[in-house]
């Protein structure tokens, strides 16, 4: 006889006028296993001894082997990435969430849970399974899918926008309405790097070969840029639509300046920074 984990079956000895009963497990008595039927919850083969009144006892009964089923279960995993490209600063970009089942059983009532960072601003969710939606007091996306067969997966995008420069950590989880046997992979975290410009305050046009021109790291990533350079008097002295980092101050005396550099961004918005230069022969 099988029977699946957690299920019970009921034995019961036949004997005609016993009045007591002894219960066996691979050949051991069972404590207190002394009434006509035995409940079975776990594998082994089992055997009763009936006592008449008289107290004569009967041979052992035939043997009943119970088969514990294997455990079925199912074993869920997340990972979550975003996208591998380049993302500058105020730029919308992707993360990707998949869950999938790994185990042999189903699994039900997944819940996702991903709390974005203060850096980050939500945009929009799209779910092809499930419902997704986002709570903006507590910055967190919460994914629920009813049900993941063995082997199957299901993904999520969630859309956002970087607010400043710098690294990024993300973590979303999952969890479900079954115990799960590896619970080290109901975790994953992102580690993405949003790219700002790095403006020096300082360049040496002396000839060198070192430190020879303005550069600003991170401003070829935008196609549309604008640097103004003024001088103290608040006269500009130089200006460039689509800067190449090859100014050299060429023509004018070492000393402190003011420049504006704009640059479109993703959102074809632009976006200015303002700062002091300080050009040194």
């Amino acid at each position: 006889m099988n029977i699946k984990p957690g299920v019970t079956v009921k034995l019961r000895a036949n004997g005609i006028g016993a009045t007591s009963y002894q219960w066996f497990k691979n050949r051991e008595a069972i404590l207190g296993a002394t009434l006509q039927d035995y409940v079975v919850n776990a594998a082994g083969k089992y055997t009763v001894i009936t006592f008449s009144l008289a107290g004569c006892s009967s041979d052992p009964s035939e043997q009943m082997e119970v088969i514990m089923d294997p455990l079925v279960l199912a074993d869920v995993s997340i990972v979550k990435r975003s996208e591998s490209r380049r993302v500058m600063n105020t730029e919308v970009f992707k993360y990707n969430l998949l869950v999938r089942n790994n185990g042999l059983g189903m699994a039900t009532d997944l819940l996702v849970k991903d709390e974005l960072p203060e850096n980050l601003i939500f945009l929009s969710v799209d779910a092809a399974v499930g419902t997704a939606n986002y709570d903006q007091q507590t910055k967190t996306v919460s994914w629920s899918i009813p049900s993941l067969a063995n082997g199957s997966f299901v993904e999520l995008v969630i859309n956002v926008r970087s607010v400043k420069p710098g690294y990024v950590i993300n973590r979303a989880t999952v969890t479900m309405n079954e115990t799960d046997p590896d619970p080290s992979n109901n975790v994953s975290i992102d580690n993405k790097e949003i790219i700002g410009l790095k403006i020096p305050n300082v360049f040496t046009p002396n000839g060198d070969g070192k430190n020879e021109t303005f550069v600003i790291e991170g401003l070829d990533l935008y196609t549309e840029n604008q640097l103004t350079i003024i001088n103290r008097w608040g006269s500009t002295v130089y200006e460039k639509k689509g800067y190449l980092n090859d100014w050299t101050a060429n023509g004018l005396i070492d000393g402190t300046y003011f420049y504006v550099i704009r640059v479109k961004t993703a959102n074809t918005q632009w976006q200015e920074f303002k700062g002091y230069l300080t050009v040194m022969r």
